[in-house]
């Protein structure tokens, strides 16, 4: 079986279409995603970096800001950051010290004076979008009162695919959520890598958006009633821009689009060198008109596994995401028919396969698996198509141990023997 170049173009015709199947489900689809996001991370996107800044509050900042911060630590971030001139101010942390924020008794004396300073910071704030969080109820049986959230009414779909919450669980103090926007941080609860965000959430069966979402609305200048949404489809916003998402309202990030990042002992030390008339040592004019995100990336907030194949904060996958909206660097799956071509080409190239010899088989599997991750790059930098990872792979993997196993006299005649 398998002896000649027509059967073992079959052969790989099988294993072709096995593997496109099973790529769809787990284990596999998770392979399939790692290579897009290998794609992602080693290609040239050409893009300008996005107009978001992630202010790193990291372990250096944490030595003279220990956490948890009071309100006079996030209004140093204030005053650091709004001579620049962004047009969106964003803080993922739930500002809220009565219930989510325990401070030392010296500290929590002066909390009212505190928070005084840092809600006339927030006022100054053209645009300001603080983090909430939703949840759901220790009793079940006892259903919170109904809160005002922002909702978005232009919705298409099953909405039975979205996350449903029934409770908001973490909220910033009223004194902040009314001169502010709030968005919700709520990430999937899931084993495997982020390498997507969701962008609406259910909150007592309205849907509502993210704090991702919101962000991109606010930099937009965008109302809700402007968002129209189409589940497994996209989302729409305004008529210039359009978000893929799938049928829950997830998008997906790529980690590759460039994006500008400040620590935040660098953005205090900046401010304080441009007021005195020198050259800054980061350049915080990019953060006119942009995005400004203050947000955790210490050793104890980087636990969530992103896709780049290392540990992040919630934080730095929100910036990927703003970046990956405001850049429209969306990663799509190559169409059916791309990957069946994939297939037409690797059965071509087997074609010969059982006339050699088992290390040759060995060598041009290798060879011929490198010239496919180089032409995926270059599809992706082009289109940002990620190609199937999956099924080269496991057609190389098949035809080399179908071929090891034959004798190599197989497809070769025979030579006469003579008496």
């Amino acid at each position: 079986m398998f002896r000649t170049g027509a059967q073992f173009m079959i052969l790989i015709l099988l294993a072709g279409l096995a593997f496109l199947r099973e790529a769809r489900h787990e284990p596999l689809a998770s392979w399939d995603n790692a290579f897009a996001d290998f794609l992602a991370m080693h290609s040239r996107h050409g893009a300008t970096p996005a107009p978001v800044t992630l202010i790193e509050i990291n372990d250096a900042a944490l030595v003279n800001h220990a956490w948890p911060w009071t309100p006079l630590d996030f209004s140093l971030f204030f005053q650091a950051a709004l001579p620049a001139g962004p047009e969106v101010v964003a803080i993922d942390q739930v500002l809220d010290w009565q219930r989510t924020m325990i401070l030392p008794e010296d500290q929590n004396r002066k909390l009212p004076q505190y928070e005084k300073i840092l809600r006339d910071n927030i006022l100054r704030a053209p645009k300001m979008l603080l983090g909430s969080r939703l949840g759901i109820p220790e009793d079940p049986q006892v259903i919170p009162p109904l809160q005002e959230v922002p909702l978005l009414r232009n919705v298409r779909g099953q909405l039975s695919e979205i996350p449903e919450f029934s409770a908001i669980e973490q909220q910033p103090a009223e004194s902040f959520r009314l001169s502010s926007a709030i968005g919700f941080t709520n990430l999937p609860a899931t084993h495997l890598r982020y390498n997507s965000v969701p962008l609406v959430l259910r909150y007592r069966g309205q849907v509502t958006p993210t704090f991702t979402l919101q962000a991109v609305m606010l930099w937009k200048q965008l109302t809700p009633d402007e968002i129209f949404v189409e589940l497994g489809s996209h989302i729409a916003l305004g008529k210039s821009l359009r978000i893929p998402i799938d049928r829950s309202g997830r998008m997906r990030v790529d980690f590759g689009s460039p994006r500008a990042g400040i620590e935040f002992a660098e953005l205090m030390l900046a401010s304080e060198q441009k007021e005195a008339g020198r050259p800054p040592i980061v350049p915080i004019e990019q953060l006119k008109g942009g995005i400004v995100l203050l947000s955790r990336t210490d050793t104890e907030a980087r636990k969530i596994p992103l896709a780049a194949r290392r540990n992040g904060s919630p934080g730095e996958l929100f910036a990927a995401a703003i970046a990956t909206i405001q850049n429209q660097s969306f990663i799509q799956p190559a169409p059916p028919w791309a990957q069946y071509t994939v297939i037409g080409v690797f059965m071509l190239l087997g074609y010969r396969v059982p006339r050699w010899k088992k290390w040759k088989t060995v060598v041009f599997g290798a060879v011929a698996l490198a010239a496919y991750v180089l032409s995926a790059l270059a599809v992706f930098n082009r289109w940002l198509v990620w190609l199937p990872g999956v099924v080269p792979l496991g057609i190389v993997a098949v035809g080399i141990l179908f071929r090891v196993v034959t004798p190599d006299s197989f497809g070769r005649p025979k030579k006469p023997v003579i008496f």
